[in-house]
Formats: structure tokens, sequence, C-alpha cells
């Protein structure tokens, strides 16, 4: 308590009867500093304490325990040391085995159109599970699957290999996020087989079904686009680029191109598959 409030005496009075001394007082010995406090846990706000799980507000606690479950390593095979019920990513890496034995350049791209250099497809090799894929020279699968009510996985492995996306000229959406379409309706007589498939983003299949486009079937070729004559009044044949390296863009478009031309002479027998 300060001497001023002490009794409701003046600060600085002496108590009566006290005598006041000559000799001069010491001077007071200056405080010394507290000590710092200790330094607060990395990542805390200052001047909080940790936050415990339980007190995390419940949307709080199923996003960490989303994120842990993401980052821990599973697989689907129950392989000895991990834990079954969680897919791991894939990604589908093209080797083009000619180009591999001519010169060992551009050989190996991915299935979203990324060129790798011969060391990124080795390294690639050392920790992937290895599909065998055996494509001709018009880029279609040969020796997977057979006919079936739905595509198998291998087949569908197959599939977005080869086409890399939609069907659709333009249209951005990847392989891994479009649906496997029949062209040869089941319903109709058709089978499963993969010379009878393409590729479809949600909007565009459910737009070829709507008849808003058509898809084009050709013999030991992949299939084609045919757009409506209000958008194309050219009537061409079209392939979807979006994910393919410059060359095999370029590739793809001449190939269109002569298609259209052997169609517009009669040369070719297409199936303009009907919706």
């Amino acid at each position: 308590m300060p001497d001023w409030a002490k009794d409701g005496e003046p600060a600085g009075s002496a108590p009566e009867g006290s005598a006041k001394s000559d000799e001069p007082e010491e001077p007071a010995e200056p405080e010394e500093p507290d000590a710092p406090d200790e330094p607060e846990e990395p990542g805390e706000p200052a001047g909080q304490a940790a936050t415990q799980f339980e007190e995390l507000k419940p949307e709080r606690r199923r996003l960490v325990g989303f994120l842990a479950l993401l980052m821990t390593d599973r697989n689907q095979s129950g392989s000895p040391g991990k834990q079954p019920g969680l897919a791991v990513p894939q990604v589908s890496i093209i080797l083009d085995y000619g180009k591999m034995r001519r010169d060992g350049k551009e050989f190996a791209v991915t299935s979203t159109g990324i060129q790798l250099s011969p060391g990124e497809t080795r390294a690639a090799l050392c920790t992937a599970g290895i599909y065998p894929l055996v494509l001709n020279g018009q880029s279609l699968p040969l020796d997977l699957g057979r006919t079936q009510r739905l595509y198998s996985k291998a087949q569908g492995r197959a599939i977005r290999a080869a086409y890399r996306g939609c069907l659709y000229p333009g249209c951005s959406m990847p392989a891994e996020r479009c649906e496997l379409d029949h062209l040869d309706a089941w319903e109709k007589g058709g089978n499963t087989d993969i010379e009878s498939a393409a590729l479809g983003c949600m909007i565009h299949h459910i737009g070829r079904h709507c008849g808003l486009f058509h898809a084009v079937k050709i013999p030991g070729c992949r299939p084609m686009a045919l757009l409506s004559k209000e958008l194309d009044p050219q009537q061409k044949l079209r392939v979807n680029t979006y994910w393919m390296t410059p060359q095999e863009a370029l590739a793809a478009d001449a190939l269109a191109e002569r298609m259209t031309a052997k169609w517009r002479a009669g040369e070719l027998d297409i199936e303009i598959v009907e919706p």
C-alpha cells in the first residue's frame, strides 16, 4: 500500500514519537528484472495455451482426421505393414517403344500430356507399378479385355492411357475424371469392347446422348467427334488434343485431316454414332 494511503497521513510524514534520523538513507538496491517467460511452443498464438484436440470444434476435428487419413500410407492389396482401405493415387506414363529403341528421346509422356526425360522415367519405374499396355500406330489399345456389361479396371486404364481426356474438342477434363462411354449401346446388343469405347466428361457425355454432337467410329483408329453444323460449318472430324504434347497434338490433327479427306472422298467407311 502506498504511504499516502496509510491512516490518511500525507505521503512522506514520519509517524509521531519517532525522531528523524540525520543519517542519509541508503539508496535502494535496484530490483532485479523479472525472469523472461519461457518461450511459447511454435505455432501457438501469443498468450494462448495449446488447444487440445477435444476442445476443437467438430468441423476442425473432422478436418484433422481427414488430413491424417490422406497422409497414411495405405493400399488395397493388404500388403504386410500397410492397412487396406484407401486407394493410392495412380499416374499413367505412356512409353513409345519405337522411339525408345530408336533414339531414346521424348519417348515417355504422362496421361496429362507432360513430357518426361529419360531420367524421370527411370526414377518412376523404380517405385511404380507397371501395367503392360500395347498400342498400335493409331493409339488403339489392343490386348486388354473382351465383352462384359461394364468396363473392367484394366479396360478403363487402357482407354484413359490412349485417349487422355474427354472426346469433345477443347474440353479440359482429364481422363481420370471422365466416364467410359459405350459407343455401341448395350441395350441394343452392343458389346463392351475397347474399340467401341470413348471418354466423356459428365457434361459432354450427357451432351452426346442428347444429340448435341456425334462420336464417330473409324476402323483401325481412335474415335473422333463431329460437331453440329452451327458450331462447325466445315463438318470436319476432330480430336481433342488438350492433354497431348505439342508433337502429339500436331500428329492427331494431321490424322483427323486425313480421315476427313478420305471420308469426303468416299474412301473411308465411318460410323456416325447415334445418340
